[in-house]
């Protein structure tokens, strides 16, 4: 990785080339879709730089296509690309098409879309990953480190869930991630606005000049990366001198993870990556996401049992203050899908018997008495301005796109 990139622009982040870092630019006025850094040339696809290295077949087509003129083709082309992880095998090209034509088109919702492009169980991960713990826990210590920074980054951002909770209050979002598909639907369905990376950083690090004071967040995927010394030195750079690194659940090596994927570390394997950082117990971020209250450091053997971990660098106190619990202005909310009425109480149903052992700790979804369940029922009415934020911190209440 070259640690040496770096620009003086504090705002807006320059697209470097992820083969020889050096500035990416439109090859020409007139081919607004094609960058180069004067060798090679990178297809930028609905506003999102294609700049996965290893693929120079798929680049070479994608890039034959636009310059014929056939963007829809460009599009399904790259929908069809997955990362190493996946369980199913990618959409043939006709059906790849067909998701293009109906997202555009307005005819298809983003879960249609997840299933018919293959994204297999981790389709209904993303479909309701505004419910989890995991997601509570990102809010909670972006919350707890919160600096107003120029842009947030977030790597591995999925479909974009938590940078939306970032824009929607005013900060600018960049996201990062391995699989086009999941960017194109962010674009789509969840944050117009941000600028979107397909990139693999473990094996080109942050393809993005330096944006001073930046806020450079990696949650629930930093333990899949294999080089996360390198990737946390790429993310220190994008950060700048002024900015802050945070990493959120990342998995303990110590605790039983049902089989959970990547190489995860010991707490004090990641405390070594990540000297004088401040370092936490990921689920503490879940509570005090819902009470409304700070978290205390831990030391790396305080936190030997727990099951996944967090860490800001530097260690110091935020300078300003978030809720991300409060709703949003001129956000339409809705009731969580996940929820039904059991034996007269509250109580999510799962869509997969993954998803329901995996958030078994979810309590904020359950109601306690026939009181929260008429609660909730009033609220599927339209709840008062009052009754939004505790609905909403509890889930109870969602943000979902329009064609979810």
């Amino acid at each position: 990785m070259n640690l040496l990139r770096r620009s003086s622009d504090a705002v807006a982040p320059r697209l470097l080339s992820p083969d020889t870092g050096r500035p990416l630019s439109p090859r020409t006025p007139a081919t607004p879709d094609l960058w180069t850094d004067g060798t090679g040339h990178w297809p930028v696809v609905e506003g999102i730089p294609f700049l996965r290295t290893g693929r120079d077949a798929l680049r070479d087509a994608v890039v034959q296509a636009l310059e014929q003129g056939d963007r829809r083709h460009a599009v399904a082309l790259l929908l069809r690309d997955q990362d190493d992880h996946a369980r199913t095998p990618p959409p043939s090209l006709d059906e790849a098409a067909a998701v293009v034509a109906g997202v555009e088109d307005g005819t298809m919702g983003l879960r249609e879309a997840m299933d018919r492009l293959c994204f297999g169980p981790v389709a209904a991960y993303f479909a309701h990953r505004q419910s989890a713990p995991t997601f509570l826990s990102a809010l909670g210590l972006l919350a707890q480190h919160w600096d107003a920074p120029p842009r947030v980054v977030e790597v591995a951002c999925g479909i974009g869930q938590v940078l939306r909770e970032v824009t929607l209050r005013g900060t600018p979002g960049v996201g990062l991630d391995v699989v086009f598909a999941r960017l194109w639907l962010a674009r789509h369905f969840i944050v117009p606005d941000a600028l979107l990376v397909c990139v693999d950083v473990a094996a080109s690090g942050l393809p993005l000049s330096c944006v001073e004071g930046a806020t450079v967040l990696c949650h629930d995927a930093f333990y899949f990366l294999p080089d996360k010394e390198g990737v946390l030195l790429e993310m220190r750079r994008v950060a700048g001198d002024t900015g802050r690194v945070l990493v959120g659940h990342a998995h303990n090596r110590r605790v039983d993870q049902r089989g959970v994927g990547g190489t995860p570390l010991s707490p004090e394997e990641y405390a070594r990556l990540l000297p004088q950082a401040a370092c936490y117990d990921d689920a503490a971020f879940v509570t005090g996401f819902l009470e409304q209250r700070p978290v205390p450091a831990a030391t790396p053997e305080e936190l030997r049992h727990a099951e996944a971990l967090c860490f800001a660098w530097p260690a110091d106190p935020a300078r300003r203050a978030i809720d991300f619990g409060a709703p949003a202005p001129d956000v339409r909310l809705r009731p969580n899908p996940l929820l039904t009425t059991r034996d007269g109480l509250l109580s999510p149903a799962w869509p997969t018997p993954g998803l329901a052992l995996e958030y078994a700790n979810a309590h904020y979804l359950r109601g306690d008495s026939a009181d929260d369940t008429a609660f909730f029922t009033r609220a599927t009415r339209g709840a008062m301005p009052d009754e939004r934020p505790v609905l909403l911190r509890r889930r109870w209440l969602l943000d979902l796109p329009e064609r979810w």
